[in-house]
């Protein structure tokens, strides 16, 4: 008995804390978050999209803390919350086209391999990429929600309302007349609730290079 209670503390303990499963560096675990996927940053966009029931979330890496760093061993949710440059910006949800979601994901490329800002952290897409090719045209393949993009089809897509309104340039590709949905809760708020009972980082990369 006395054995099965101290099991059951470490499984509430790892719950609440979110042990790692990825070898983060101490040292610069979000300093790369303009240039490819991180787990931190991952991890934090999952939440936004785990707590709307979108199918997919986006942030640019502006809104990351670059200098932040999470723990080797064990992440806290105010861990994750120091990861973030606005952590009270608003999570709300957009409606895109499939084509517009292309358009972004190009965007996020046009300066690879160069650190952009405006390079996007994902979470429910699996984006393929040539990264030789000339910019606007780097895209090979999207994954949304387990399915092939489709460029017609209407997407639920979680991100900040400062990106929504079209913050580093995506104005240019959306309005912020498609905001669908303003959940009344901070990025903060739904990185809490996610911690409760997420215990890993999101260690699979978004992002994959075609000669990866």
């Amino acid at each position: 008995m006395r054995l099965a209670r101290l099991v059951s503390g470490w499984v509430a303990l790892a719950l609440a804390v979110g042990w790692s499963q990825v070898g983060l560096s101490q040292g610069e675990p979000l300093a790369n978050v303009g240039e490819r996927s991180n787990p931190v940053a991952q991890t934090i966009v999952e939440a936004m999209r785990s707590a709307t029931g979108a199918e997919m979330a986006l942030l640019g890496a502006a809104f990351f803390n670059e200098s932040a760093s999470a723990p080797a061993t064990g992440f806290t949710a105010d861990d994750l919350i120091k990861s973030l440059a606005h952590s009270d910006d608003e999570v709300v949800v957009l409606s895109l086209r499939g084509e517009q979601i292309l358009q972004a994901l190009e965007r996020a490329l046009e300066l690879y391999p160069q650190k952009n800002n405006a390079f996007l952290q994902l979470a429910g897409a699996e984006v393929r990429f040539d990264p030789k090719a000339e910019p606007g045209k780097r895209i090979l393949s999207v994954i949304v929600a387990g399915a092939k993009l489709e460029p017609e089809r209407v997407y639920k897509v979680a991100t900040t309302a400062p990106m929504a309104r079209g913050a580093l340039g995506y104005f240019r590709v959306w309005s912020r007349d498609q905001i669908a949905q303003s959940t009344g809760r901070t990025v903060a708020d739904v990185v809490r609730d996610y911690c409760k009972w997420q215990r890993s980082l999101l260690s699979q990369p978004a992002w994959k290079a075609s000669d990866a």
